[in-house]
């Protein structure tokens, strides 16, 4: 290639391209934001962490991949992953996210997991914000199997109530970071943080 040989006679007899590939572009982080919506979220911490997550698709590059799930009892994709450039339309997704009621990590870790591993990204990385306690059943081997996959997970525990030694545990096992978050109304920096961290 840097002989100038492309595109000369020799070029077209020999088994080879003088040209590098253009290789289609990797994203470089696709994340998935994990957010407690059971009953004890309602009001601020619900906005809050609304807010948190319209912080994140602010701060990603328009290539970077990004789903919003929303837990209570069971686990809900708002946002399916998708590139950050769709903002407005994200941004609207994020808006419809409203409480409901009972706190169940495992189902929600588990799909961020199945969704992060069909995708191709540098870094894959999950924010998991919770207020409250929940069934720790099977979540520190879910959290050691995403890492052996090279998906972090960064925890988030907000105001008195949230398990914070739990959570502590998962972030360290995760190969994350955990967040003590006394006051909702940090929750965008946070995030923020944690996304440029990425």
């Amino acid at each position: 290639g840097p002989g100038g040989w492309g595109p000369t006679p020799p070029e077209r007899l020999l088994p080879v391209r003088m040209d590098a590939e253009r290789r289609k572009e990797m994203p470089g982080v696709a994340m998935a934001l994990v957010i407690d919506r059971s009953g004890s979220m309602t009001g601020l911490p619900m906005e809050m962490a609304k807010a948190a997550c319209r912080a994140t698709v602010e701060t990603l590059q328009g290539d970077d991949l990004i789903e919003v799930i929303a837990f209570d009892s069971t686990p809900q994709r708002y946002v399916k992953m998708q590139p950050a450039r769709y903002r407005s339309r994200i941004q609207n997704d994020i808006a419809r996210i409203q409480p409901g009621g009972g706190t169940e990590i495992f189902s929600s870790l588990d799909m961020a997991y199945q969704d992060l591993s069909v995708v191709q990204a540098r870094k894959k990385h999950v924010i998991l914000l919770t207020d409250g306690r929940a069934p720790v059943q099977g979540i520190k081997d879910l959290v050691q199997a995403m890492l052996s996959e090279s998906i972090t997970v960064t925890t988030v525990g907000l105001g008195e109530g949230a398990d914070h030694d739990f959570l502590r545990a998962i972030a360290d096992t995760g190969g994350g970071r955990y967040h003590a978050v006394p006051d909702p109304t940090s929750l965008p920096k946070i995030f923020t943080r944690e996304t440029e961290l990425i």
